[in-house]
């Protein structure tokens, strides 16, 4: 079972990744759901293409153990790792950064 920590910096390297890659993997699979929206994810990377040609790109930091959002919307964010939840500065959660976005994107 994948502990959960207080904050990004408290864990190493290996954890970081296991906690990113399990994060993006589950942001993939959700927006498998949306008709027509395509996804790849490599190497820690996961961008999402939209029909009308907008795009998102989310990627890990491994060295500010973050995840790097840039929305057509929203613009370039970080999210870090704090209570076992990938948050920005205004306490967002990258999922539903993303959901919403998409969906307004979308409609």
């Amino acid at each position: 079972m994948l502990r959960t920590f207080k904050f990004c910096t408290e864990f190493t390297t290996t954890q970081f990744l296991k906690v990113s890659n399990l994060q993006l993997s589950s942001l993939n699979d959700k927006i498998e759901n949306f008709e027509n929206v395509e996804t790849s994810l490599s190497d820690g990377v996961l961008n999402v293409h939209l029909p009308n040609g907008k795009s998102f790109v989310i990627n890990r930091q491994t060295p500010n153990k973050q995840l790097w959002y840039s929305s057509p919307i929203s613009g370039p964010q970080r999210f870090n790792y704090v209570n076992g939840k990938w948050v920005n500065s205004k306490q967002i959660e990258i999922e539903n950064q993303l959901l919403n976005e998409i969906n307004v994107l979308i409609k």
